[in-house]
């Protein structure tokens, strides 16, 4: 933890208990230009609930803090699902890179980018992003489930009560028939391949060569600081690629500038420089040949890589870009970032929405961990998912014997008021009006969702200071100065 960090700064927005969900309902465009949405007999369904704050300047480590219980952030907007009453609840999944390796579907989107890179050659396949499109924001009108379509599509199959066997399993047992002949002891046998198989494994490093002069295309990868230079030179391209990307991709009419410029162009994270390392908000930019392919929002914390969107150009779809991205973005943190920090380990994918299949994905990058919305305590996704398909992916906690988390303690929680942040049992000492019903519930509605490291961050109240501004605070005694700094 650092030794000294600025105030980060909350405004209240409060609660949001009719917003559209975009992976349950999407927003569907009638003939008249109207919208549409599906209906269902839960009445959750289609509504998105969550807890929300306005964010003008925030810390990374701040943030960090806010990530580990349930939040995420949208622009300069702060935003925590309310599990329990929404329609898709929404767990915050992350990644130890230092124990990942890829699976083969993985290795075979690595294999074809580099044949493209190397050879100029398009996969002969497409091969499909694992759990569905990769690292979408939403699910789209071509997704309807096979129920839909009409009768005629749907075949009979005859179902077999054994299944295949797989050709592994027929290899392994023709090898131990063979050590029994010769007499061998078939488990030191067993342990001599498991050891050759160990040796031969290729790391993601291995998997991603560097480019050479003999390479039919270059792919660079720039990371550039969100509102730096290097971000201004190219944003008309890349929102150009965005725009693209929206309109072909999610069918979005209604994408525009202002929309790409509070979506990812603006961040509260102010660039804090630590470890050798700049902690902030970024947009790593795919460049092939020259042109902006794909862009990768993300933020760099003191313990992880927060990957916060991805859009690319469809045209180049073919790459399976999702995919390549999100292992670039893990390639990038074990070759670039642990050798700076060791603490920073971890790969943060977002929300994972097990009834959603285009959120499938992400579980295949093992192992990950998903987010107890009770304990705030982390378990291995394959657990976790047994306990979501026994209660049909309603809103599901697996605490098991942790207890509940504790928030912080409200009189601790800092406050703004005239221009100065108090605690707020400070302040409600000098001006007792400001101590009502409705701005307690407040400041404790903000302490148990921050949670009982969030002493850095201050709350700011209309209450507090549509107030203040014609009442002003009196001027305090230096003991009164001394105490609110050691708070």
């Amino acid at each position: 933890m650092p030794d000294q960090r600025l105030l980060s700064f909350v405004q209240w927005c409060g609660q949001v208990t009719d917003g559209r969900c975009g992976y349950c309902q999407p927003k569907r465009e009638t003939s008249n230009g109207s919208d549409d949405s599906s209906t269902s007999g839960d009445e959750r369904q289609g509504k998105s609930c969550s807890f929300g704050m306005l964010a003008p300047w925030f810390n990374p480590y701040d943030y960090q803090i806010l990530l580990d219980r349930g939040w995420r952030r949208s622009g300069t907007y702060l935003y925590k699902p309310t599990m329990d009453t929404t329609c898709c609840p929404q767990y915050t999944i992350r990644l130890d890179v230092t124990k990942f390796r890829p699976s083969r579907t993985q290795k075979r989107v690595l294999r074809a980018a580099v044949d493209f890179l190397k050879n100029d050659n398009k996969p002969k396949r497409f091969v499909k992003e694992e759990g569905g499109q990769a690292r979408c924001a939403a699910s789209s009108a071509s997704d309807e489930p096979s129920a839909k379509r009409p009768p005629a599509a749907v075949k009979e199959r005859k179902v077999s009560t054994e299944g295949p066997r797989k050709k592994k399993l027929i290899r392994r047992e023709r090898a131990i028939k063979r050590w029994q002949e010769k007499g061998l002891d078939v488990a030191a046998e067993q342990e001599k391949r498991r050891q050759k198989e160990k040796s031969r494994e290729k790391t993601l490093a291995d998997l991603l060569p560097e480019w050479d002069e003999s390479w039919k295309h270059r792919l660079e990868v720039e990371t550039v600081l969100v509102g730096s230079e290097e971000y201004r030179a190219r944003e008309h391209e890349a929102y150009q690629v965005y725009l693209k990307y929206q309109t072909t991709i999610h069918n979005d009419k209604r994408a525009s500038k202002s929309g790409f410029d509070n979506f990812l162009g603006s961040t509260p994270l102010r660039k804090e420089l630590r470890n050798g390392i700049t902690y902030g908000s970024f947009h790593q930019r795919y460049i092939l040949d020259g042109k902006i392919v794909a862009v990768g929002a993300i933020d760099i914390l003191p313990w992880c890589f927060s990957s916060k969107y991805l859009f690319y150009d469809p045209d180049f779809k073919f790459l399976t870009i999702g995919t390549y991205t999100a292992l670039r973005e893990i390639d990038y943190i074990q070759r670039t970032l642990r050798t700076k920090s060791a603490e920073l380990k971890y790969y943060y994918m977002g929300y994972y929405i097990y009834t959603c299949p285009k959120m499938r994905y992400k579980a295949k990058f093992q192992p990950s961990e998903l987010l107890c919305d009770e304990s705030f305590t982390w378990k291995p996704v394959s657990e976790c998912e047994k306990l979501l398909a026994e209660n049909e992916g309603r809103f599901t906690t697996w605490a098991g014997n942790a207890p509940p988390a504790t928030g912080l303690n409200p009189d601790e929680v800092p406050v703004y008021s005239s221009n100065m942040a108090y605690v707020w049992r400070v302040l409600r000492a000098q001006k007792p009006e400001f101590d009502t019903p409705e701005v307690n519930e407040k400041v404790a509605k903000w302490a148990k969702l921050a949670g009982p490291l969030a002493d850095n961050i201050c709350l700011y109240l209309n209450e507090l200071n549509n107030r203040a501004r014609q009442e002003p605070v009196e001027e305090e005694s230096e003991e009164d100065d001394e105490e609110e700094e050691e708070a």
